[in-house]
């Protein structure tokens, strides 16, 4: 499925998302380089996409009633409409419960910045847990905080203070592939660069990580 957007700017793009091909186009351009622009790019994300694999994620919709699984927990959504001022979240019985006034907009757009919020936050404690075995096991080395975040384009990050940071959408890869993005920000904390010594560090800690190097380069763009 293809789908065609007019953007304000000077500057066109395309992704796959959600099984569509997104193309947006800028309303600047002349109508013979529309049709150049469209062909090029189909030609882009067909080759982009006869090099994914056979995958079993599933990626999340955000609506009343929709099932979200993670590596070690299922959230169930359920969406409130009733008097009220304020928006909220919160877990009531295995269920994330958002209660919006009844006259808010962009429920859809709300709906999905909340319950990701709230399952980044909910998800830190497994974080920790993944990172402090993989830490212990092959590393031995300090880190300041970790997180969850909301990153389209890398996986991870490793700052030079030891913040690592990572994206909230590995949560739906496999958890082989998370592990690998884990250990690869571990071995930051050692090498910040990425250097030959680097990555036999990456592979003393996870000798087959190339084939979730591999996954993430040609699936990735389907985790959004």
């Amino acid at each position: 499925m293809i789908e065609e957007l007019f953007v304000r700017g000077r500057s066109s793009s395309v992704r796959v998302k959600d099984g569509k091909i997104v193309i947006r186009l800028s309303r600047f351009l002349a109508l013979s380089q529309r049709d150049k622009i469209v062909e090029d790019f189909l030609v882009w994300a067909k080759k982009r996409l006869s090099k994914v694999s056979a995958s079993t994620f599933k990626m999340p919709t955000y609506e009343d009633g929709s099932i979200i699984c993670t590596h070690n927990k299922t959230y169930e959504i359920r969406i409130v409409l009733e008097e009220r001022s304020k928006c909220s979240v919160s877990m009531e019985a295995g269920l994330i419960f958002l209660r919006f006034p009844e006259n808010v907009r962009d429920v859809e757009m709300k709906v999905r910045f909340l319950t990701e919020k709230f399952i980044m936050e909910d998800q830190l404690d497994y974080l920790k847990e993944v990172l402090d075995e993989l830490n212990q096991l092959h590393f031995r080395v300090k880190y300041k905080s970790c997180r969850f975040k909301r990153m389209r384009v890398r996986f991870g990050s490793c700052s030079s203070k030891g913040n690592l940071n990572f994206a909230f959408r590995l949560l739906f890869a496999s958890r082989e592939v998370f592990r690998y993005v884990c250990v690869h920000e571990l071995c930051h904390l050692k090498e910040f660069n990425h250097s030959a010594k680097f990555w036999d560090l990456v592979k003393s800690a996870m000798p087959n990580y190339k084939e979730s190097e591999n996954w993430l380069k040609h699936n990735g763009f389907l985790l959004g």
